[in-house]
């Protein structure tokens, strides 16, 4: 966590000299932002058993990224980007025999920072750090206690754009970010190492008014 701790300070700290370093109607002449929207999938939160064995994790959400980002470069090659990303679904058991239970509703929020660079013309990739917030719908089960502090979070994002999409900054994006989960509630029933836990997100971006 330290390791991301100081990589999201290092990234915080170039966004922070680009920003401030340009005159303020040449930033907003390169500042860019758009909306991601899609759906996100989510590996295990918890595994146990008490009788038989049962998995805990979020169903296929929607899933919402909203993202500003400016050049580092006069290329364009470099951009540094901030990174809002929203999604809410239904916790769901799944027990060994394949019977599910609804848990009640779950929501994340995530902010991060992020370095995107183009590889293509077409396609570009970004590596990102940032923090994640899980917002149950009710204080009960894994989340009696609360959702506990904000999770480390490590991410990368692949973007395609398609020839047709152009006029309107499309996009066709997949994020991926991984971090460690575990809640009060868990501690306290005996779990003391926290899970990985992947999400991946598949969607459409397009820009909020194309780059000025």
């Amino acid at each position: 966590m330290s390791t991301l701790g100081r990589s999201g300070g290092r990234v915080v700290l170039i966004m922070a000299v680009t920003l401030t370093a340009r005159p303020a109607d040449r930033l907003s002449a390169q500042l860019s932002v758009h909306l991601s929207a899609g759906a996100r999938y989510t590996t295990t939160l918890v595994r146990d058993s008490i009788v038989t064995r049962f998995s805990v994790r979020p169903a296929i959400a929607p899933a919402f990224a909203l993202t500003a980002g400016t050049p580092l470069d006069p290329t364009g090659k470099w951009t540094v980007e901030a990174i809002i990303d929203w999604s809410h679904g239904d916790l769901v058991r799944h027990d060994q025999d394949g019977a599910t239970q609804s848990l009640g509703g779950l929501g994340t929020i995530s902010v991060s920072v992020g370095m995107r660079r183009r590889l293509q013309s077409w396609l570009s990739a970004r590596a990102s750090v940032g923090g994640l917030k899980y917002l149950p719908a009710s204080q009960s089960g894994i989340f009696s206690l609360g959702s506990g502090s904000l999770f480390a979070l490590g991410g990368l994002a692949l973007q395609a754009e398609p020839p047709f999409g152009a006029r309107w900054g499309l996009a066709i994006e997949t994020r991926l970010d991984l971090h460690r989960f575990i809640t009060p509630a868990l501690r306290v029933e005996g779990f003391q190492d926290s899970r990985p836990v992947v999400r991946l997100a598949l969607g459409v971006r397009a820009g909020l008014g194309a780059e000025r």
